[in-house]
């Protein structure tokens, strides 16, 4: 656990009580160490409340967009979670309200049209970019793609499954060097092709940092930026991704397909039109 979630949670656990009684003020909308502003605090206190988490125990990662924690179910999220095969743990992910870079993230949501209509305000494009990443991954799971599950989103926080084994999630690609092979990288530009064919989507940002790698098997993850193929960047943005990852197994000394094949493969069939909405 970095630090600053260290501490954090430390803040949580000793002052929930004065917050929970505090009336609304300025300050209530400023967040704490740049990481959880205190409305948030309350959301994830209410779901604890409700008996949909337990506890809180650490943190998988912590970037500039986001933290990401590693909780324990409550008596109600496991109910809820079986029907999605779901087992405690499971991952909360928090789109941090004060960091997130507006200028970055909206080219992904203007062109989207299931967002048309959307409030310029910071913290309502925070809780369109969480709803976002909800949404892609749920489309991406019915299309049987490699992704977590997700569970729910209750603005800037995001339920989703754990990918990984006795609690601790799998590696990044980038960390993976037993994964360096031809097989994992055919297995990656199947799962490309899929989730723009039976998705209907374009993940926008795949890199050895958004692939995780579990018994040789790779997952997409952080999918908030990725778009419909109706997108008007789609195009751009799949072909970025094709060149981003035969760039690194290129850099790792496995023999790589030709890119522009591989996009004109992808894309030589378009997806049917009920994927474009």
């Amino acid at each position: 656990m970095k630090p600053d979630d260290k501490r954090i949670w430390e803040k949580i656990d000793k002052n929930d009580d004065h917050w929970r009684k505090r009336r609304k003020k300025k300050e209530d909308f400023q967040t704490v160490d740049s990481v959880i502003d205190l409305n948030t605090v309350k959301r994830l206190r209410k779901l604890q409340d409700k008996g949909f988490i337990d506890s809180i125990s650490g943190t998988i990662a912590s970037g500039k967009e986001s933290g990401i924690f590693l909780a324990k179910l409550g008596s109600e999220g496991e109910d809820y979670c079986k029907a999605l095969s779901i087992v405690s743990p499971i991952v909360i992910k928090i789109y941090r309200t004060s960091t997130l870079n507006f200028k970055k993230i909206i080219r992904y949501i203007n062109g989207d049209i299931r967002f048309r209509k959307h409030r310029k305000s910071t913290r309502h494009i925070v809780n369109l970019w969480a709803e976002k990443e909800y949404k892609n991954l749920k489309r991406s799971s019915i299309a049987k793609v490699r992704v977590p599950t997700p569970i729910l989103v209750k603005n800037n926080i995001l339920l989703m499954e754990l990918l990984g084994k006795k609690s601790r999630p799998f590696p990044l690609l980038k960390n993976s060097p037993q994964a360096y092979t031809e097989e994992t990288l055919a297995q990656i530009l199947e799962q490309t092709k899929m989730l723009f064919h039976k998705a209907g989507l374009v993940h926008a940002d795949l890199s050895p940092y958004n692939i995780l790698v579990g018994d040789q098997i790779p997952y997409f993850i952080d999918m908030s930026q990725s778009v419909l193929v109706s997108h008007p960047k789609a195009l751009e943005f799949l072909e970025r991704d094709i060149n981003n990852v035969i760039s690194f197994f290129l850099m790792k000394g496995i023999e790589v397909p030709d890119s522009k094949e591989i996009f004109n493969t992808i894309t030589k069939d378009f997806p049917d039109k009920d994927l474009l909405t």
